[in-house]
């Protein structure tokens, strides 16, 4: 972890994190809470934002296109907020939804509480930040906008703070060890049923998605070409 002091932007400097940082650190705080599956399955992500952080998610209405949101005071983190309308509607893709936005703001908590307590109180204090302080969508005065389900690569790379709540949605929400054990579950079927390879990596993928009470789409994306990468090694088999 580094970094950066920020001459623009709406902090006042600029986190890096290493991917494996951030898998290490979510598992880490998972395992504190005895939220962490001994088996794969889907991770309580409600109860961990209540252990780790005191609070309880909060639902209200908001704007259409907006999921969720994380507010902070200059204390920390105080609010995760769900759009009522997305919680209402009685379908998996739904329920996938509410899951990932819990989990993106959770992210925010994680990593950037402290990045937006420095904001706050130099804002407090008067100071100013770069003059492209107002034009990111995803931060406001009081904390961070969730618009989409997100996968690791849907935003801009230039919002940081969004791709890196996004690596920590997925890390909670599927636990690498956990997941890879599931997919070797799998694998045997992957490799030899019938249907196309395409066909049954698809299958394979529906199967951990509800297992995991996640989409499908956060599965390919996390588990990337682990299929292919086990289908060229047919002799472990």
């Amino acid at each position: 972890m580094s970094n950066v002091k920020n001459a623009a932007g709406p902090f006042c400097r600029r986190l890096y994190l290493h991917e494996n940082r951030i898998e290490d650190f979510c598992r880490t705080a998972l395992s504190a809470v005895n939220l962490m599956p001994s088996s794969p399955g889907p991770i309580r992500i409600e109860r961990f934002i209540f252990l780790h952080f005191g609070i309880e998610e909060e639902f209200e209405s908001l704007p259409e296109h907006i999921m969720g949101c994380a507010k902070f005071t200059r204390q920390g983190l105080k609010r995760i907020i769900i759009n009522r309308q997305l919680a209402e509607q009685d379908d998996m893709v739904s329920k996938f939804r509410v899951r990932s936005t819990l989990a993106h703001e959770a992210g925010h908590g994680l990593f950037h509480t402290d990045l937006f307590v420095e904001k706050l109180n130099a804002e407090s204090a008067g100071q100013l930040f770069g003059e492209e302080a107002g034009i990111f969508d995803s931060v406001t005065k009081d904390g961070f906008l969730c618009r989409a389900e997100g996968g690791m690569q849907s935003v801009p790379k230039f919002e940081w703070w969004e791709y890196q709540a996004n690596l920590a949605m997925a890390a909670l929400l599927l636990p690498k060890h956990l997941l890879i054990e599931a997919a070797r579950a799998e694998l045997p079927r992957v490799l030899s049923g019938p249907g196309s390879f395409e066909d049954r990596v698809a299958e394979a993928e529906r199967q951990l998605s509800t297992l995991f009470t996640v989409s499908r789409r956060m599965v390919s994306i996390r588990l990337g070409q682990w299929w292919t990468e086990q289908s060229h090694q047919p002799s472990l088999f």
